[in-house]
């Protein structure tokens, strides 16, 4: 599993760099900067930037918006699930110590808003695609989009002297975004099969509905509640009368039960990533949101037998 996920990120690494190849003729050259000020002088001057997020998603927004000029405090650890979370008295003062706090949704941090005192905003307003009882909002790339820039606006309001470089880099963040968007159209457009059998849980319900596949994920299989026999049974029946090639799974997932699955039907075993949260491993690289998107498309692309985009 832990060579598959790194040929994948080799592979997402690869897709990347053909996409930036893409799109780069569309980039305006960036005009050479007027002489500054010593650095030591320049820090001097500049209040420092603090924001604090609830958990990966929103922190992989405020590292595109601000790169490195803003000091930023994830509540959620890495390693942690997110739908499983639970403040700490030391929450509310990391939510303070921030002068902007953001999080994805009340539906995806219901302890946000208490915690954070109206304080927080939540990037979910006025999303073009949400479907009802899915948190997962982020895994349709035009509702990330709006949520970029729902930071950003945000986020020039209170820092109007960043509010040039916000835009910048908002506008770039969404070009790249919408470049995956048409990725995805191309790579999944013509496949095999079209049923996705994922030993998970319902984080890819938006990435179905956009490239018309279909989601079976395997109820109650999340990191803290095992499925039932009875609808193991039933999802080893269906994927060996379908005679799927693949099965997908998570990294938080028991490994067992994806297992016990391929050792019953023969089918080989591929990962998916929810972006909702991000191993220590992976959060110490600097694995971004396009890196899991990519590489989720790759495994898409390979476990459904798509055929080559052109």
């Amino acid at each position: 599993m832990k060579n598959k996920k790194t040929a994948a990120i080799a592979v997402s690494a690869a897709l990347c760099a053909l996409l930036f190849v893409f799109y780069s003729s569309y980039r305006k050259t960036v005009p050479v900067p007027p002489a500054q000020k010593p650095q030591a002088q320049q820090q001097a001057a500049k209040t420092p930037i603090k924001i604090t997020v609830s958990s990966y998603v929103p922190y992989t927004i405020a590292k595109e918006l601000f790169k490195d000029d803003a000091q930023i405090t994830m509540i959620v650890p890495p390693g942690s699930d997110p739908h499983s979370f639970e403040p700490l008295p030391k929450t509310v003062i990391e939510i303070h110590q921030g002068d902007l706090f953001f999080y994805t949704s009340d539906a995806m941090d219901p302890w946000a808003k208490r915690m954070s005192e109206g304080k927080g905003f939540a990037l979910d307003n006025s999303l073009p695609a949400v479907s009802k009882g899915d948190p997962h909002v982020w895994m349709d790339f035009n509702n990330m989009s709006a949520m970029v820039q729902n930071m950003a606006m945000y986020s020039a309001q209170k820092y109007p002297a960043e509010e040039s470089a916000l835009v910048k880099n908002a506008a770039s963040f969404q070009h790249e975004i919408n470049m995956m968007d048409r990725l995805y159209g191309k790579m999944l457009a013509q496949c095999k099969t079209r049923d996705i059998y994922h030993i998970g849980h319902m984080a890819f319900g938006y990435t179905a509905k956009d490239y018309n596949l279909n989601f079976k994920p395997l109820v109650g299989a999340t990191s803290d509640q095992e499925p039932s026999a009875k609808d193991m049974a039933q999802m080893i029946k269906q994927i060996k009368d379908n005679k799927a090639d693949y099965i997908f799974t998570e990294e938080t997932v028991n490994p067992a039960l994806a297992k016990t699955i391929a050792d019953a039907t023969g089918a080989k075993i591929l990962t998916l990533y929810p972006v909702e949260h991000i191993t220590k491993a992976d959060f110490d690289k600097g694995v971004s949101y396009r890196q899991f998107m990519m590489a989720n498309l790759e495994n898409l692309s390979e476990g459904l037998g798509c055929a080559k985009a052109d």
